[in-house]
């Protein structure tokens, strides 16, 4: 094989394995069934970096903190919002051994560039690209009603809710997704969720031509089902005899 065709990078296979949360000084009287309870983790989200410090303690030196906040005044898309689940699988097979122990590892790790963005991650004389724009598939502009996007004659796509469980800083709808920030005012929905699905519903029963509904967001995991919401299972949308529907949780 010519040196052109290598891969770049050493694939291994491995067992994936969680680390013990119990290695960051925040979680350390966390027990297991908190920790594997879903409610715990969403009331858990680190939602800012105080309280990112607070789990890390000084495992991670105060050089990448500031590296953060930096980009979270000059860059960020999207505010932060992680889940303890997300940021225990950062750095997960580095070392703790004393103060800054995590830091080099925090720096490098994949899931923390996409999660936790720093300002040095960003290619300074590349920060987008020349094309990018907020809505770049142009979703808003093909609305038939808020948030129902009718682009192909038999498919919709229906963005049913604006929030994630957390923020990824790709997210391809950060003008609808999560919080405004320094850089970024959110459009976000002018219509409350009620009357948004009612829209939505009322247009798809009136069009009869469209065959196919992704109903997307936003994460779908962020849908409350039960509590007595007439549109909080799928059921409403099964009520549409003319389509069929696949439930996408957007990354």
């Amino acid at each position: 094989m010519s040196p052109d065709l290598l891969q770049p990078y050493s694939y291994r296979r491995r067992i994936t394995q969680e680390p013990d949360h119990r290695r960051f000084p925040g979680w350390r009287k966390t027990t297991a069934r908190e920790w594997n309870s879903p409610q715990w983790q969403r009331a858990h989200c680190l939602k800012n970096l105080g309280q990112l410090r607070d789990v890390t303690a000084d495992l991670v030196s105060d050089s990448f903190f500031a590296d953060l906040a930096r980009d979270q005044r000059e860059r960020a898309t999207m505010s932060m919002l992680i889940t303890p689940h997300m940021v225990n699988t950062i750095a997960a097979e580095a070392p703790v051994c004393g103060p800054g122990s995590l830091t080099d590892a925090f720096r490098r790790d994949p899931v923390r560039r996409y999660m936790l963005p720093i300002f040095s991650d960003r290619q300074t004389d590349f920060v987008s690209h020349p094309r990018a724009e907020r809505d770049s598939l142009h979703e808003r502009d093909m609305w038939a009603v808020e948030g129902l996007t009718h682009r192909y004659p038999t498919k919709v796509l229906a963005e049913v809710v604006s929030t994630c469980p957390q923020y990824c800083g790709h997210c391809t709808r950060m003008d609808l997704v999560g919080t405004s920030t320094a850089q970024i005012s959110k459009s976000g929905f002018a219509l409350k969720p009620q009357a948004r699905l009612d829209a939505m519903l009322t247009y798809l029963r009136a069009t009869p031509a469209v065959r196919d509904v992704v109903v997307s967001g936003g994460d779908l995991a962020n849908i409350c089902h039960g509590r007595g919401s007439k549109h909080s299972s799928t059921s409403c949308w099964r009520s549409i005899p003319s389509a069929t529907f696949a439930l996408r949780a957007r990354r």
